[in-house]
């Protein structure tokens, strides 16, 4: 018995802003001179990142001061309490949407969801976002709900592996998986190298799936899971870490993790493949995490841009959104056109770790 991604769907804040806007915004707070401008605005033009949606209206280029910031800022800059409040009001707001558009497309009676999977890793909240969507989305009061918090941009990965395994256990089953990110409460000061980078590549986002097996005659599946492996690369950790401060979650991103994930990625990739499975015949939707790592991968595996076109596509119009990113990276590609048997998702987080999961196509049956 294999589980199934039955339904996908995803949902996004209000507000959008180009990178041209926050480039000028932040150079304008921060009272950069005219060539730190310059270099801000080169390294924003160079994500290939187009927009990035946020829950804040404060990046809007044609106001003088933050709503959420504060017009003194960084002089005065938030402090924990602040951005965890404001997660704690938007954050299941934003996971509704997603969860909502999710049953939608599964098409199925909410009362036949038996369990509830939430990941985040951008704010703290108790009951958590699993528990609110239960009266929210008309679920039984019995339904089984579980938290995944902390994984990083990798959590996707994990909340899809334990849907999985509720699956098995019995075909009836039916899990909501529902991934929300605001990673733009966590907008740090410091004027590190690795700062500037982090900043200019998170956003916010929601995104949810619908996982079953034995899929009844009203469902559709997207993709069955045949495989899920994971990799934890030693003397990596001080490369990606999230830790809490009191100023917001720090991410710490070392410019050096698109190289480790070259060197090693293809002795991963041939233990998650079988040995039938040519890796030019497969779909790649790998987590963008950024432009360079994704460039990396593909070089690594010999790539083309077609396989990785998901990818792409997600991190122009989207940005990083840490665990949501890869369930909009794949509803971006079940949308497409001639899609390949096999689908393998490859993801990447604090550790420094790499995930992957196997799909098949069903149309290739």
């Amino acid at each position: 018995m294999k589980a199934s991604i039955l339904a996908l769907a995803t949902a996004v804040p209000q507000f959008t802003f180009t990178q041209e806007e926050i480039a000028e915004k932040l150079a304008y707070i921060f009272e950069y001179n005219s060539s730190k401008t310059e270099n801000l605005k080169k390294l924003y033009q160079n994500s290939a990142i187009h927009t990035r949606y946020s829950i804040l209206s404060d990046f809007k280029k044609d106001r003088a001061d933050w709503n959420f910031w504060g017009s003194d800022y960084p002089k005065t800059i938030p402090g924990m309490s602040l951005r965890n409040d404001t997660y704690k009001e938007e954050a299941p707001k934003l996971a509704y949407q997603a969860a909502f558009k999710a049953l939608q497309d599964w098409g199925g009676d909410p009362s036949r969801i038996t369990h509830v999977v939430s990941v985040s890793c951008t704010g703290v909240l108790a009951p958590g976002i699993e528990f609110g969507l239960i009266k929210k989305l008309g679920l039984n009061l019995s339904v089984n709900r579980l938290g995944i918090n902390f994984m990083g941009c990798f959590g996707a990965f994990k909340g899809l592996s334990v849907a999985q395994s509720f699956a098995k256990e019995n075909p009836e089953h039916r899990i909501l998986l529902v991934c929300t990110e605001l990673c733009s409460l966590h907008l740090q000061h410091d004027q590190s190298p690795d700062t500037l980078l982090s900043n200019s590549l998170f956003s916010d986002g929601a995104a949810a799936a619908v996982i079953g097996a034995n899929p009844k005659n009203n469902e559709k599946v997207c993709w069955e899971i045949t495989r899920q492996t994971s990799l934890g690369l030693e003397n990596t950790h001080e490369k990606m870490s999230w830790e809490a401060g009191d100023h917001g979650f720090h991410m710490k991103l070392s410019h050096t993790v698109p190289v480790l994930l070259g060197r090693c990625i293809p002795s991963y990739v041939s233990s998650l493949l079988t040995s039938e499975i040519n890796p030019a015949e497969c779909d790649w939707p790998i987590h963008p995490g950024g432009k360079s790592i994704i460039q990396a991968i593909e070089k690594a595996l010999q790539l083309n841009k077609t396989q990785t076109l998901a990818s792409w596509d997600v991190l122009s119009k989207y940005g990083n959104m840490s665990s949501s990113t890869f369930l909009f990276v794949l509803d971006s590609l079940r949308r497409q056109s001639n899609k390949k048997k096999w689908a393998v998702g490859i993801g990447f987080g604090p550790g420094l770790s790499i995930e992957g999961i196997l799909l098949h196509n069903p149309e290739h049956l």
